[in-house]
């Protein structure tokens, strides 16, 4: 999963700067790390730091979050931190590191577990139901070989 991390005000651009060192430190970071620049909407001139991530194991999104966590605690940085999913845009913002923004971040962020679809419905004369017109049921299938198969 990819996620871009960044800032809405240009003036706390300094803030995603200060949460990518301080990713980049961690001993094993959450995921592959990149540093980048994004034109503000609107803006004709330069960009705000992004930081874009991928996520390559199941556990990184909650190490991420508490990466976020620790940081946010340690630095005491009053921006609001946005984290978008690059794969349908779906975005979390949050303003603390407490126990409850971590698990709304990654509750939020998690992508939806591939869906079963349901069985078919059986058709209106029985086909395609174990019992139903057209199929066998065990009860019909008689014991024994064949008639004048002796």
């Amino acid at each position: 999963m990819e996620l871009i991390i960044g800032v809405a005000d240009p003036e706390e651009s300094a803030a995603v700067r200060d949460f990518f060192r301080w990713l980049r430190s961690e001993d094993e970071p959450p995921g592959e790390l990149r540093l980048a620049a994004r034109r503000a909407p609107g803006s004709m001139s330069g960009g705000l730091d992004v930081i874009n991530v991928v996520l390559t194991q199941s556990v990184a999104l909650g190490n991420l979050a508490l990466a976020y966590a620790g940081w946010r605690r340690a630095r005491r940085s009053r921006a609001a931190v946005t984290f978008t999913r690059a794969s349908d845009g779906l975005s979390v913002t949050v303003e603390d590191g407490s126990e409850e923004t971590v698990q709304r971040l990654v509750q939020a962020l998690t992508p939806d577990p591939v869906s079963v679809p349901p069985p078919a419905a059986p058709l209106p004369d029985g086909h395609g139901v174990p019992g139903g017109r057209g199929a066998p049921d065990a009860c019909d299938v008689p014991d024994g070989p064949p008639p004048g198969a002796e």
